[in-house]
């Protein structure tokens, strides 16, 4: 009887490593398929703070359509946060006025991902009267889903969102407008810092309460 020689190559052990080529290759790929989808096309984030309440809670999760404005690159490292040069390829569409988007902050702070709404394009006056949000002389009622201010909103403006020049500008503000970080603290949000639109929430938990069951599924608008 012939035997297969001690640590020699036996074809039971060759269908082994075969199956164990094909296993790897089929994670590899799914892992690239995932990593191409989270970069191109569909990312999640995390609401953190209560400035677009109650359109999006703290504790909401979050998915963002990173390819309706066109995909781009990543711009930070991640980890480590460095910058990377960005390279953004030409969508199907463009940041319109009303939009929730998410853009990484625009004041040199590290890289933090915020969500406001997109109230100002270029060329738009924007100014805040008596808590009424105006935009070239007209108002505009706030979202159903804000959050009623609790103090004065200060006035503000008016600001035109400059139109001209290499970089496209937007005006953004938080929903929650008496508890919100946005354009009138830190100025214009530049598109090449917007990574996409929010789209629908998948996820919610409150600190204290627990899961939001009736939250995830809703559409951001």
């Amino acid at each position: 009887m012939r035997r297969t020689p001690a640590g020699g190559t036996g074809p039971r052990r060759v269908r082994v490593v075969g199956r164990l080529r094909d296993v790897a290759e089929v994670v590899a790929l799914t892992v690239a398929l995932a990593l191409a989808v989270k970069t191109f096309v569909v990312d999640a984030v995390h609401v953190p703070s209560a400035s677009m309440e109650n359109t999006l809670m703290v504790g909401d999760f979050v998915l963002v359509d990173k390819f309706l404005y066109g995909p781009s690159t990543p711009r930070f490292l991640p980890i480590v946060g460095s910058r990377l040069p960005a390279l953004r390829i030409p969508g199907p569409g463009s940041p319109h006025r009303g939009d929730v988007i998410v853009f990484y902050a625009p004041d040199g702070t590290p890289p933090r991902l915020y969500v406001k709404r997109l109230v100002g394009l270029p060329g738009d006056t924007v100014m805040i009267r008596g808590g009424t949000l105006i935009v070239n002389g007209q108002e505009i009622a706030s979202p159903p889903s804000a959050k009623p201010a609790r103090t004065p909103v200060p006035d503000f403006g008016p600001v035109v969102v400059p139109k001209a020049g290499e970089r496209v500008l937007y005006f953004v503000l938080g929903d929650n407008r008496d508890d919100s970080l946005d354009s009138r603290a830190w100025g214009f949000v530049p598109f090449d810092r917007v990574v996409g639109r929010a789209m629908m929430i998948y996820w919610s938990v409150d600190g204290r309460t627990g899961i939001r069951w009736t939250r995830p599924g809703t559409v951001v608008r």
